[in-house]
């Protein structure tokens, strides 16, 4: 495969060690010998792996434990790291895989944000005292720089590549970010600077126009208009036109970053000189930074300088320059005012969406009808409802493109083009979409359901109280959990849109519903949702609560879940007053709910009782009635909820498990890491708690499970 497909160093290096293992599965008299090569010693540390496989003669060791170097100085702390993991970068930095030098560049980054937390530590480093700074500025900086050069300052073996000289700019813009912005002149943009001078490599060239762009908004104003500005104006005059076509896409950064003002004096005739290249990469370079150079350009020099210039680059000779030149042509008119979007400059964008379109045409499989769905919105928010005729046939095109991407790319703006609309447009030129959609693909369907709550907003109370009917059926209508999911997430939202009356009789038999699911995100979703939408439902209802209330047999439907024979649903009980305990009024819930919640907190599933510490922590101030009633302090209380297992085992040894199966106690096992049901005979995962196995005397967990629900603890017998 490798030796017909472009691969990266590092897939290389994973080939050879895929190749090991099957010379090891083929050879299994030799597995001694191969696993030797590759095994680890894991009894290490961190730090110990990372300064001793760092300098391994395996390079897949090398690579992997260089990829720990952030991960390590995270671990370790600034001193640590500055004594311990500094001194390896420079033989790193020479390692003759290209994947190693690589990896070494993307973690100088993190490397480096741990040795700015304390910047003025110091260590001795090769012999000589520094700081944690003076390595950042002084060590990693030229490293970067080398790397950059392929050669320059420090020889590194096997020359530059794309992916390390990618990797070497990012992380020196990203430790730019690190230092105080008068720093970085004299330190990361002095070493940039070289490079764009160097006029013997067009490479160096082609990355210091790159960093010079993304360096702009991070040094300061001063440095970026007198080095910057000057560089990257100079740079788009290069005869290398790889050079100027990184100028023109850098061109868009630049300018937001030296001000309008200045960019209209020096760089906009920079722009039209590359908008007017001979070579059609640069012109497409162009297309592509104009929506970022109109929106940091005052609104008057959009329409007099830019819009001529697209309309050049429309019609451009370049089958390519006029493919970007439709794909850009939405952000460029969403970032001009309505007085500038002409009639005929906003029908070439409604052009976009026909089917006949010369442009479209001329580039089948360029996604132009794509583009323009993604950016109506935006160019809708331009131009205003008022001018919407003008792109309402557009609109309907796109409704019924074949592509389901470009339906569903319309189907996650409806509720945005309804907020700019008004209700009245809304329920005219979007209601039958938007119906449309819900009977849609799958795919095409999500995107209306995700944005059901802001787009009935939008509607009129008469025209929104159809879909309530809607919203119910969709549970029932599809086997699809994720809808399920995206309407419990929006309940609260849902709730308030319709009258009272019928969003009690409708939404709170479906938010039980949801809150029961038999997914669990599903549920997870309906609970966190269903103390808001009754607290929104019933927020005047008189106190106290008749028995004919709906929130009263609400809150009694809830409460005889505390008392059902399966585990799952008293599981849900307590996981829903939770959600209510949060939003609804105290003094409520505290009548209705908390005497049968008391008797959850002694359930004999883990499951069931283990959430009850959130509900005691917001009573833990007012318990002295629940005190009194069940005759139990709140620490005991705590402590049946699973809260602090450690006072338990201090307290009884052990605990009295239950089997989750047939609800019988096996006690009679001494090990609840696996313990054997006596009854069913079935192998039952549980709290750890005891510290050790009945048969061997040994739990690998040491007593001490790392998760709620221990699922793999198992004993050496």
């Amino acid at each position: 495969v490798y030796l017909h497909t472009p691969a990266t160093p590092e897939q290389l290096l994973r080939a050879k060690v895929h190749l090991r293992v099957r010379l090891m599965a083929m050879n299994p008299g030799e597995e001694d010998g191969y696993t030797s090569v590759l095994e680890i010693d894991e009894s290490l540390s961190l730090l110990e792996r990372v300064k001793y496989y760092s300098q391994s003669a395996v390079a897949v060791q090398r690579l992997v434990h260089v990829q720990e170097l952030g991960a390590c100085a995270e671990e370790i702390g600034p001193a640590a790291a500055l004594s311990e993991l500094v001194p390896l970068l420079k033989d790193v930095s020479c390692d003759a895989e290209l994947s190693v030098r690589q990896a070494l560049a993307e973690q100088l980054v993190p490397l480096c944000a741990v040795l700015m937390k304390a910047p003025e530590e110091s260590a001795e480093v090769e012999g000589e005292e520094t700081s944690a700074h003076a390595v950042v500025v002084e060590t990693c900086v030229p490293l970067l720089s080398a790397m950059l050069t392929a050669g320059g300052g420090q020889e590194l073996a096997g020359g530059g590549s794309a992916q390390l000289i990618d990797a070497a700019a990012e992380a020196l813009v990203a430790i730019a970010a690190l230092l105080p912005a008068d720093e970085v002149g004299t330190t990361v943009l002095t070493a940039v600077l070289t490079l764009a001078h160097d006029d013997e490599s067009e490479e160096n060239r082609v990355v210091a126009t790159q960093l010079l762009g993304s360096l702009a908004p991070v040094v300061s104003a001063e440095l970026c208009c007198q080095f910057v500005l000057p560089e990257v104006i100079s740079l788009a005059d290069d005869p290398v036109f790889r050079v100027r076509k990184v100028a023109a896409l850098k061109l868009g950064g630049l300018t937001a970053a030296v001000g309008a003002e200045l960019a209209q004096a020096r760089l906009l005739s920079v722009y039209e000189a590359l908008a007017a290249d001979d070579i059609w990469g640069v012109r497409k370079a162009c297309v592509e930074s104009l929506p970022e150079i109109a929106n940091a350009l005052p609104v008057d020099v959009r329409a007099e300088r830019l819009v001529p210039l697209l309309r050049s680059l429309y019609e451009d000779g370049s089958r390519w320059v006029r493919i970007c030149a439709c794909q850009a042509l939405g952000p460029f008119l969403a970032a001009l005012p309505s007085d500038a979007i002409s009639p005929e400059l906003l029908r070439l964008f409604t052009q976009l969406a026909a089917p006949a379109n010369p442009a479209r045409a001329d580039a089948a499989d360029s996604d132009i009808a794509y583009f323009c769905a993604f950016y109506l919105p935006g160019v809708a928010q331009a131009v205003g409802a008022s001018r919407w005729p003008e792109l309402a046939e557009a609109f309907r095109t796109l409704t019924t493109n074949m592509q389901w991407k470009v339906r569903r790319t319309l189907s996650c703006a409806m509720h945005e083009l309804a907020s700019i609309l008004g209700s009245g447009l809304t329920e005219s030129e979007l209601v039958p979409t938007f119906d449309y959609f819900l009977k849609d693909l799958d795919e095409v369907k999500v995107g209306v359901v995700a944005s059901i709550a802001p787009f009935l907003r939008a509607l009129s109370p008469e025209a929104r109280h159809k879909y309530l009917g809607a919203i119910v059926e969709m549970r029932a209508e599809t086997d699809n959990w994720r809808f399920r999911h995206t309407l419990a997430l929006q309940l609260a939202d849902i709730g308030p849109l319709f009258p009272r009356e019928a969003a009690v009789e409708s939404l709170v038999p479906l938010a039980l519903d949801l809150a029961t699911d038999s997914v669990a995100e599903v549920r997870i979703a309906a609970m966190a949702k269903v103390g808001a939408l009754l607290a929104s439902l019933f927020a005047d209802e008189p106190r106290p609560l008749a028995d004919a209330s709906p929130l009263a047999a609400f809150l009694r439907m809830v409460c005889n879940m505390a008392s059902s024979a399966s585990c799952h649903r008293r599981a849900n009980c307590v996981q829903i007053c939770t959600s209510l305990v949060a939003d609804l009024p105290p003094q409520l819930t505290r009548e209705h709910l908390l005497a049968e919640l008391a008797t959850l907190a002694e359930d004999r599933v883990p499951n069931v009782h283990r959430d009850m510490g959130e509900i005691w922590a917001v009573y833990g101030r007012d318990m002295g009635e629940v005190r009194s009633r069940y005759g139990r302090d709140m620490g005991e209380m705590r402590a049946v909820c699973g809260r602090d297992v450690g006072e338990i085992r201090a307290r009884y040894g052990r605990v009295c498990v239950w089997c989750v199966v047939c609800m019988v106690c096996v006690c009679v096992v001494r090990c609840v890491c696996t313990c054997v049901c006596v009854v069913c005979v079935c192998v039952v995962c549980v709290w750890c708690v005891c510290g050790e196995c009945g048969v061997c005397g040994v739990c690998v967990c040491g007593g001490v499970c790392v998760c709620v629900w221990c699922v793999g603890c198992v004993c050496v017998c």
